[in-house]
């Protein structure tokens, strides 16, 4: 199998492709939260252009096959997870300057995103925190996700964290990727609104110690 070839992420690679990747991480949630692509493309955008939100391409690994990203991991310390999450916020507040989203939009989407927040376990601040692995269907097959996860499970045992944590919906069939290396799972969540009335999947913590 040909080596994968990772590079740290940068804020002239396609935003565009982040956000269809981040996106394919849980549509049901981003459907339920930001109401489809439309809304959530231009925030990840500013996000990813930007630095300490959650999607930042500060924090980002990225295997290009040309112009287009081919996986993407998006991961940091525990200890930033909440400070990023307040930072999105701004993100949304550019995309609104831009004219790509409406105050009433962030109203609803934030009303929202505060319900379905209660979707994920607590993040440790002494864990490296996992937030998006992702590869497009049409690259899959070619062991880049795999490369991406133990490029992350590296990373994070060289900076000493305890363990790698990840949020990943019971339906997405990365669970298995996840289960083969290594990882389990230590919460399983639902609620409400956004499950019950929604059809959001239950979400799975899962964790590698290391």
């Amino acid at each position: 199998m040909t080596e994968i070839a990772a590079s740290p992420g940068r804020p002239d690679m396609p935003a565009d492709d982040a956000a269809a990747l981040i996106y394919a991480t849980g549509p049901a949630s981003y459907d339920y939260i930001f109401g489809g692509m439309a809304k959530l493309a231009p925030i990840i955008r500013h996000a990813w252009r930007g630095d300490g939100t959650l999607y930042s391409h500060e924090t980002a690994s990225v295997v290009m096959d040309g112009s287009a990203m081919a996986g993407i991991e998006i991961g940091y310390a525990g200890e930033e997870f909440y400070a990023r999450r307040d930072a999105t916020a701004g993100a949304a507040a550019e995309a609104m300057k831009a004219g790509a989203v409406s105050f009433e939009d962030l109203t609803a989407i934030a009303e929202k995103a505060d319900k379905a927040s209660y979707l994920n376990a607590w993040v440790p601040p002494d864990v490296y925190y996992l937030m998006a692995l992702a590869v497009p269907e049409s690259q899959r097959g070619r062991g880049i996700g795999k490369a991406l996860l133990q490029r992350a499970i590296d990373r994070a045992r060289a900076g000493g964290y305890r363990a790698l944590h990840l949020d990943v919906l019971s339906d997405n069939p990365a669970v298995g990727l996840y289960t083969a290396m290594g990882l389990t799972c230590v919460a399983e969540t639902i609620t409400p609104e956004p499950c019950r009335v929604h059809g959001i999947p239950m979400e799975m913590r899962m964790a590698i110690p290391l």
